[in-house]
């Protein structure tokens, strides 16, 4: 409900808004104790990176990029 109210309270019609929910949801709901929510974000970030290398691969032949994580 919090995540909801926040998102009510900060312009529900912009992405600000919605950003701001979506941080709430994920350090309520997804984050464990020893993790914040940026450390949930890249590792959702690296999983969708991933389904859509896998979905839409490269064609034969070409050139391999490496994918990298700052």
């Amino acid at each position: 409900m919090t995540s909801l109210r926040i998102w009510a309270q900060t312009k529900p019609a912009t992405a600000e808004g919605v950003a701001r929910a979506v941080i709430d949801f994920i350090a309520q709901f997804l984050t464990e104790e020893h993790e914040d929510a940026a450390d949930i974000l890249r590792r959702l970030e690296a999983v969708g990176v991933g389904q859509a290398l896998d979905a839409h691969p490269a064609p034969a032949g070409a050139y391999p990029v490496r994918l990298t994580t700052a």
